[in-house]
């Protein structure tokens, strides 16, 4: 589960500083995913989400490019730093998922859960063992 947040919005952005955005409502849900998708697309072992509702999402500089990963996910970073900033899905446009390391203060929440772990690499083998383990679910 989530931390609590404070009234404080949520903001963030990619590396090079041309993208920006603020959330004003905290995350439905924070997880680390092991999908080989996100392995390839964050060029890391597993990324970590932070699902928002869509609503409560704003784009504040830039604009990020998109990659259609899979029939109904789009993966949206920005094209001149690289950074992976988030995930919609055509499945369920009411929520967007944000990675928290792109946030500006990503410590204010915890990953309640790793999912994929089907596709989770060697090397993350016992990482976060004691967090709720899903083999099948979308990234939620």
């Amino acid at each position: 589960m989530s931390q609590v947040m404070s009234a404080a919005p949520i903001t963030g952005g990619c590396l090079c500083g041309r993208i920006h955005y603020t959330i004003n409502r905290p995350p439905r849900i924070v997880c680390h995913c092991h999908c080989r998708m996100c392995q390839l697309a964050g060029g890391a072992l597993f990324l970590t989400w932070a699902t928002f509702d869509a609503s409560a999402f704003q784009l504040t500089a830039g604009r990020p490019k998109v990659n259609e990963s899979s029939a109904t996910g789009r993966r949206h970073f920005c094209a001149d730093c690289g950074t992976p900033l988030m995930m919609t899905t055509t499945d369920d446009p009411l929520k967007i998922d944000v990675t928290l390391a792109s946030l500006d203060e990503p410590d204010r929440f915890t990953a309640g859960h790793n999912i994929w772990v089907g596709s989770r690499r060697n090397a993350t083998k016992g990482f976060d063992t004691t967090l709720p383990s899903h083999l099948d679910e979308p990234t939620g």
